[in-house]
């Protein structure tokens, strides 16, 4: 169908007497890329109104046999239009290359992964018909060793070191020790074409030291284990360092704090030592203080007829307010000293009477 197109449009250009171009769309059937680098598959096309063509131009790039396109871009095809073709699923990775309005649709696709290699399909719509054509991307990759691990079966209470390597082409995957290359009897490789990996294990022995090595023919790795790290010893040491300065400084925190407290603890008790009579005044006050409430404790109803007869009797005020309280007994002043009993004074002597 799409031959009798381009056959019935070649025929009526050549009937107007016009110039008319093929529908052409030239790819590179196979692009080789590198991991982590960027590649470009190219794309072209002309069609027969290449120079009258003033519709939009529809851009799509689509992944093996997916249905929705990884790249879409639509733009019109305008000489005064100056909108470039954007990607309508925004991608970091993907971007078109070249001008759609001059006939290049190569895709770039930048830091590449394994997972890109795959066949695509470069796809160009118009008002009036749409063509494709095909590429096939390569990832080319030294070996790489990914991993190197023990791998415990506890079920078969078996333990093996797993070596996963990866490159393309698929790396080979060899064992040494230190008596030599290990033999391959009792070594088990798993091959992943589509993954570009490799995986090799072989029972351990802790009595040895065991290298995986990874060899294609574009580079080779390899790893041992135990892994011997030099600069262990210096990390160790810096590890040690830093632990130590926290234990120093810890230390010091805590004899500041000691010696703090001591210093407070000195200037308490040389308070205590210069004011010593202050409690002393306080228990004497209070002794003070008990003997006088003793001395003014409201007296027994019908105290008052004893006390108006120690007044008439001429009875010491200590005396009398002894007998007034029931149960009291004589106290002792510290500063008057003890109390004396009062004796009266003796009459005076008694003149004779004169002689008549």
């Amino acid at each position: 169908m799409r031959d009798f197109v381009f056959g019935f449009l070649t025929f009526i250009c050549s009937l107007k007497g016009l110039t008319c171009s093929d529908w052409t769309m030239p790819v590179q059937p196979k692009v080789n890329g590198s991991l982590g680098q960027n590649v470009i598959l190219p794309c072209a096309f002309t069609h027969p109104r290449q120079n009258t063509y003033t519709g939009v131009i529809h851009v799509k790039w689509i992944k093996e046999s997916k249905k929705e396109p990884i790249f879409h871009c639509t733009l019109d095809n305008r000489t005064n239009s100056q909108d470039s073709c954007t990607n309508l699923k925004p991608s970091e990775r993907l971007s078109l290359n070249g001008n759609p309005r001059k006939g290049d649709l190569s895709l770039r696709i930048s830091n590449l992964e394994f997972t890109d290699a795959a066949h695509y399909t470069c796809r160009v719509e118009l008002d009036y018909i749409k063509f494709g054509n095909h590429s096939d991307l390569n990832i080319n990759a030294q070996a790489k060793i990914l991993s190197l691990s023990l791998d415990v079966d506890a079920k078969a209470h078996v333990v093996t070191l797993k070596c996963i390597a990866q490159g393309n082409p698929v790396p080979e995957v060899k064992w040494t020790s230190s008596y030599g290359l290990l033999a391959n009897d009792s070594i088990r490789t798993d091959l992943r074409n589509y993954l570009s990996s490799a995986t090799s294990s072989f029972p351990f022995s802790d009595q040895d030291v065991h290298t995986c090595q990874a060899v294609n023919s574009l580079g080779q790795d390899q790893i041992t284990f135990p892994p011997d790290h030099p600069n262990c010893s210096f990390g160790l040491l810096v590890v040690t360092c830093f632990l130590g300065c926290l234990l120093f400084l810890g230390l010091v925190a805590f004899v500041l704090v000691v010696i703090k407290r001591k210093k407070k603890g000195q200037s308490v008790q040389g308070v205590k030592q210069q004011q010593p009579h202050i409690g002393e005044q306080k228990v004497e006050t209070f002794q003070a203080n008990e003997t006088v409430y003793a001395n003014v404790s409201p007296c027994p109803v019908g105290c008052e007829t004893r006390q108006d007869e120690g007044y008439s009797k001429g009875v010491p005020l200590e005396e009398r307010k002894v007998g007034l309280i029931p149960g009291a007994q004589t106290h002792k002043n510290p500063l008057r000293g003890p109390i004396q009993p009062h004796v009266p004074p003796p009459p005076p002597p008694t003149s004779p009477p004169p002689n008549q």
